[in-house]
């Protein structure tokens, strides 16, 4: 197909961003599904509802993460006054909160692998597969089925490898049936 230099040049970036965008969504749906309650449906329902916050509190987590090692580290190396004059009375609350959800999450992947472990294990390999498919056709419709370069300098060197090493193993074998015939 003979696209305009502008659409393809424009193409290509949209395509990467789509291709690495569905694949952070195949982990960030399969991570929902796995906690997610109710039947299949309702959890492949919970994945495709859910995405937007998830996506929010996953760019969020770094810096969640430096605050509360931060706070830990000063709740080891201030005095308590120091601590709650910087803190308040709720930063130990809050990193118990925290902690808290992230058992809570836990808590629901297992409660969902024993209570309902065929449509939780289905639902959570449906929605990966779904979403790395489509990253898959990005990237495939963004090579031209080509593959990358990486890729295409790989195959040429197996071939040169491989190749010359089955001609050699062909030529032993034809050896060894040629000796066992003769005698």
């Amino acid at each position: 197909m003979n696209w305009p230099k502008a659409a393809r040049i424009l193409f290509k970036p949209a395509l990467f961003i789509l291709e690495y965008g569905f694949k952070l969504l195949a982990g960030v749906g399969t991570a929902i599904v796995l906690a997610a309650e109710g039947p299949f449906l309702a959890k492949l329902g919970a994945a495709l509802h859910s995405f937007l916050p998830a996506l929010q509190q996953l760019f969020r987590a770094p810096e969640r993460i430096r605050n509360i090692g931060s706070i830990i580290e000063d709740y080891n190396t201030l005095t308590a006054a120091a601590f709650n004059d910087r803190y308040g009375g709720q930063a130990i609350n809050h990193l118990l909160e925290q902690l808290n959800q992230a058992v809570a999450y836990i808590q629901a992947i297992y409660g969902n692998i024993v209570n309902q472990p065929v449509s939780t294990v289905t639902a959570a390999l449906v929605t990966f597969l779904v979403l790395y498919l489509l990253a898959r056709a990005c990237r495939f419709a963004r090579q031209r089925g080509q593959g990358s370069y990486v890729d295409r300098m790989e195959r040429r060197l197996g071939d040169r490898v491989f190749r010359q090493y089955e001609g050699s193993i062909a030529s032993d074998e034809d050896e060894a049936v040629w000796k066992s015939d003769s005698v």
